[in-house]
């Protein structure tokens, strides 16, 4: 997720120099930029370019200024409001597709802040489709039929979510198994979930999920395995819902990641090292050490992105685990 936090006075950006230093300690956070002053210029300039904008400022500039430039639910950023003293963070658009309400409760976790989240679905404690599409990365068909869904949610009416088996993992979300009738689809394509209530029709299809693993040599199986379950956790996500394992090919006679995609379940997907050498993406980091050693900046993160297909990103930055280091990306269709 890329963050921009917008502040007006100096004790916002003071808050703001200190949020982005807890960030920054927050694989699941990729970039976080802070502005000051200026905000309808700089929310003109900027608006989408980023997952989430954060004003630290009064709630009237903020939805003044963001006015002009909404467009749909499907392609605005999150914007969440703050106020200077850190007592209530507030998501205002964008809750549950841009995952606003899920980064308004990460901000009150790292600032004590009160969440202050509105929307009907959560505050009945029930999951709409949108934010469980955005949950487990998926893409949803008709954005249009979402509000009938929701509403017949928040009435109280179980939602049919018909999966085929491998993707009853679903159901162990309580969010999930509160809000929605599972039903087994034996017509249903494999990688395809249908939402429906009366009429309305919803189809949501997972996005490919891409774990990418580098490691020092003689790495053990089961210290794989918890770096991946880690990485899984921090992003509220279940090990089955990844789709592939991909090492680079220095790493590609490693025991540990062998038994590891092995014991998931999973393909190991072996990118070469000329694609390592000749891709580039502006998310990846680099690594003195795997450069000196194998002519190229890095070897989880690449490999994620270039396995998880064209237009991939990261969702999950390089984090070392002991002798592990794991990189998460998804697919972009769009």
């Amino acid at each position: 997720m890329k963050i921009a936090i917008i502040t007006l006075t100096s004790q916002g950006k003071n808050l703001a120099r200190l949020l982005n230093k807890k960030l920054k300690n927050d694989p699941t956070v990729l970039q976080t930029d802070l502005y000051h002053k200026q905000v309808k210029a700089t929310l003109k300039e900027i608006f989408h370019e980023y997952d989430c904008i954060l004003g630290i400022m009064a709630s009237g500039i903020m939805i003044r200024s963001i006015c002009p430039l909404i467009k749909d639910k499907t392609v605005d950023p999150a914007i969440l409001l703050m106020d200077e003293k850190a007592e209530h963070v507030i998501s205002i658009l964008s809750g549950h597709l841009g995952g606003g309400n899920d980064f308004t409760m990460k901000i009150a976790n790292h600032t004590g802040a009160r969440p202050v989240i509105t929307t009907a679905t959560d505050v009945n404690c029930k999951l709409g489709i949108d934010a469980l599409a955005h949950k487990y990365f998926m893409e949803l068909d008709n954005p249009s039929k979402i509000m009938k869904i929701n509403k017949a949610l928040v009435s109280g009416e179980k939602i049919e979510l018909r999966v085929m088996p491998r993707l009853k993992y679903l159901f162990k979300d309580e969010l999930v198994n509160n809000s929605y009738k599972q039903i087994i689809g034996q017509s249903l394509p494999s990688n395809k979930i249908e939402a429906s209530f009366d009429d309305t029709k919803i189809t949501l299809t997972p996005k490919k999920l891409v774990v990418g693993l580098g490691a020092r040599k003689g790495v053990p199986c089961d210290m794989v395995l918890d770096a991946v379950s880690k990485a899984c956790q921090d992003l509220g996500i279940p090990l089955e819902r990844i789709d592939l394992i991909a090492t680079g090919e220095p790493k590609n006679d490693e025991i540990g990641i062998i038994e590891a995609a092995d014991g998931i379940g999973l393909n190991l997907r072996v990118v070469t090292l000329e694609e390592l050498k000749s891709f580039k993406h502006p998310q990846i980091s680099k690594s003195q050490f795997v450069q000196k050693t194998f002519g190229v900046p890095g070897i989880c993160e690449p490999a994620a992105l270039l396995a998880a297909g064209e237009n991939a990103r990261l969702i999950y930055r390089k984090t070392k685990f002991n002798k592990v280091t794991i990189a998460i990306a998804v697919s972009d269709p769009s």
